[in-house]
């Protein structure tokens, strides 16, 4: 077999697009990934990219290839990580996700930790939409913290809080009484929507009639909702403070959201030390 770090020059320029791009990615010159290239395509007796073509583009065996390429770096890196849990050793990088309506201070006292605990280990906070599920399953994430409706069955969920997320206008918004707001009332102005971080995960809870407005963020969402142009779900805990002083105004048009919140872990994947201290942190 030929060396797996020629594989992975050839997994770069199919991802990144390019024989540079993947040079850059790489941290290699641009003859090193044209030399690994060559290996393989020697070691194996066919061409996988196009020379033809401006961009690398592969070709029929190549696309047949590269399939077994990236499951092969895949099982490649599990190993390692296997061997390394096996060994006791930290990982690392970890990468945690997290629902962007979760309170990023419960967690924080966490993150303390685990900087002083595990100073080597590389923390990437990966904020999420709708797609925490999938983002486990993909193995995107190594543990996530996310409220679901549904309980996929290869995921252990362990519920850690519950979040209200009451429908709020603003008190600008020209509504004449906004305490009987029908779905009609508020179809005449903007729906605010976080769009789904999960392409395959439709948005949830949106009225059909009224315009929408997409964001990416919630502070966003809470800006535009609270300047009266619009309105939506926010989570409670990020908008008492406008609750208490009457610049917003819940509605019980759609009825109350509370929303179990679970930290979830795949249930056929070895924990290691620092994603072990961060499942074990929740009772």
């Amino acid at each position: 077999m030929t060396n797996l770090e020629h594989l992975q020059v050839i997994d770069a320029i199919c991802t990144e697009g390019s024989f540079q791009a993947a040079s850059e990615k790489l941290h290699k010159v641009r003859s090193a990934v044209s030399y690994s290239v060559k290996q393989v395509e020697a070691h194996y007796g066919m061409q996988l990219f196009n020379r033809e073509t401006y961009r690398p583009e592969l070709t029929a065996e190549g696309k047949i290839l590269i399939v077994q390429i990236r499951r092969l770096l895949k099982q490649a890196c599990e190993f390692e990580s296997f061997v390394n849990e096996m060994k006791g050793e930290n990982e690392t990088e970890v990468k945690l996700g997290v629902s962007s309506i979760f309170p990023i201070e419960k967690i924080t006292g966490l993150l303390i930790e685990l900087k002083k605990e595990f100073p080597q280990t590389t923390i990437h906070l990966e904020m999420e939409v709708a797609s925490g599920d999938r983002l486990l399953l993909e193995e995107k994430v190594d543990i996530g913290i996310y409220g679901t409706p549904n309980r996929n069955k290869s995921i252990d969920h362990k519920l850690i809080d519950t979040l209200n997320i009451p429908l709020v206008i603003s008190k600008d918004l020209p509504l004449e009484n906004a305490n009987l707001a029908t779905e009609a009332d508020l179809a005449a102005y903007p729906q605010i929507i976080i769009k789904s971080s999960d392409r395959q995960s439709p948005d949830s809870n949106i009225v059909d009639d009224a315009p929408k407005w997409y964001v990416t963020d919630q502070h966003t969402k809470k800006t535009l909702i609270t300047s009266g142009l619009g309105w939506g779900r926010l989570p409670r805990h990020l908008i008492e403070n406008e609750i208490q002083n009457q610049r917003l105004i819940c509605l019980d048009t759609q009825g109350d959201l509370n929303l179990p919140m679970y930290i979830a872990k795949l249930k056929n994947k070895a924990l290691g030390p620092v994603v072990q201290r961060i499942w074990n942190h929740f009772h």
